[in-house]
């Protein structure tokens, strides 16, 4: 793969802040131990009236968005919390950051694994010739899909966006302290179990506009165990990696027990990777929001996401300075 100027990623939260200890004390009991298991104090929910467009708005202007309007002409938004059943939230985004005409836009309907996605679409469009510089956008308002009553789900999730941009080439009067590297993708693996569906959804529901999420953690957490060494032999053979090369990981923050899990797989130490306690699960912008808080050093970085399909995606890149 060819290289990409990387620019960002910029995070936004939902402005309500739910703190986990007082919803559990509400609405339980709860198992011994429920709380260090999911491993979440704190998470933010959106206000009455406020979408994840909103919530990609205020993640894409975060990027002070005067210096790349005229050089973006793709915009890849990624959620599975639109706002109409269509157009997707790409071309509602479009209109409220004035993007020009004959920008390309791309919705792309998927969840935790969503970001690994849109980055290797945004290469790929790259590498066409379709566009030169993608915005990347990922926004879910996953706690208007359920009752705070319903704890299989509510202890988990907060509303969030990120944005990123993904280019060909370095782009002109980039404001100081915006963060940019520079990648090559190296090796990307994806598995998928869709008769498995049903275990993490979201589902048609009359009384609610974007619908209802329903899980089955186990499920999740087994299919997790059960692909994951799959998926990191994938990427480590397609990457021609030495055995034991250094790799600065970040997985997805489903829970601190599954990430947990991962951090064995890819032989991290525990807890090491547990990064979401003081925000909670973002669903797609799990990975961006790490990548914002926790740089990371190593040459070589690995992205795993793994959720709602159920559905596992995982990608190494080469990074280095711009």
């Amino acid at each position: 793969m060819s290289r990409r100027w990387v620019y960002g990623p910029t995070k936004a939260l939902g402005s309500v802040e739910i703190a986990v200890p007082a919803m559990l004390e509400s609405h339980g009991p709860v198992r011994p131990g429920f709380l260090d298991k999911t491993g979440f104090e704190r998470l933010f929910a959106t206000a009455d009236g406020e979408t994840a467009v909103d919530l990609a708005a205020a993640a894409a202007t975060a990027l002070d968005d005067a210096w790349w309007r005229d050089k973006v002409d793709g915009l890849i938004h990624v959620s599975s919390t639109g706002s109409l059943v269509a157009p997707g939230n790409a071309h509602l985004l479009h209109e409220r950051l004035n993007l020009p005409r004959d920008t390309f836009l791309l919705d792309i309907n998927d969840a935790c694994t969503g970001f690994v996605r849109a980055l290797v679409v945004a290469d790929s469009l790259i590498e066409s010739g379709v566009v030169s510089s993608v915005l990347v956008i990922a926004a879910d308002t996953y706690t208007k899909l359920y009752d705070e009553s319903e704890l299989k789900v509510s202890p988990l999730f907060s509303d969030g966006a990120s944005a990123v941009i993904v280019s060909r080439s370095p782009l002109s009067d980039v404001p100081d302290g915006t963060a940019t590297s520079v990648w090559e993708i190296l090796a990307s693996a994806f598995l998928s179990e869709g008769d498995k569906a049903s275990e993490l959804c979201i589902t048609h529901d009359p009384n609610r506009v974007a619908g209802h999420l329903s899980m089955n953690g186990g499920a999740v957490f087994n299919f997790v165990l059960r692909n994951i060494d799959t998926v990191l032999t994938r990427l480590g053979r397609e990457a021609e990696l030495v055995e034991g090369a250094p790799i600065g990981w970040y997985v997805h923050q489903g829970s601190r027990t599954v990430v947990n899990a991962a951090e064995k797989a890819v032989g991290a130490e525990r807890d090491s990777l547990f990064r979401a306690g003081d925000y909670g699960n973002v669903v797609q912008s799990s990975l961006p929001f790490q990548l914002a808080d926790h740089p990371s050093e190593q040459e070589i970085i690995g992205l795993l996401g793994f959720g709602v399909g159920l559905t596992m995606a995982g990608v190494l890149v080469r990074q280095s300075a711009a």
